[in-house]
């Protein structure tokens, strides 16, 4: 397993990240995550054989949020 942290913007409230959240628990591949738009920031631990950082961050864009370095 692995985890990471990524930076996004675009977040405004609890709906924003509550919707983040349900993105990444419906990706196959992805074992735990917790999305806060407070610190602007999402934690995910994913298997790197199923899904990719990459995609996890295709799926913050298409929700319509930034991920920032």
């Amino acid at each position: 397993m692995t985890s990471v942290t990524l930076s996004i913007s675009g977040m405004t409230c609890g709906g924003c990240a509550d919707s983040l959240l349900r993105l990444f628990n419906q990706e196959a591949g992805v074992v735990a995550a917790s999305v806060s738009h407070e610190n602007a920031k999402a934690d995910v631990d994913f298997d790197p054989d199923q899904v990719s950082k990459q995609r996890l961050s295709e799926i913050v864009e298409k929700a319509g949020f930034l991920v920032t370095t």
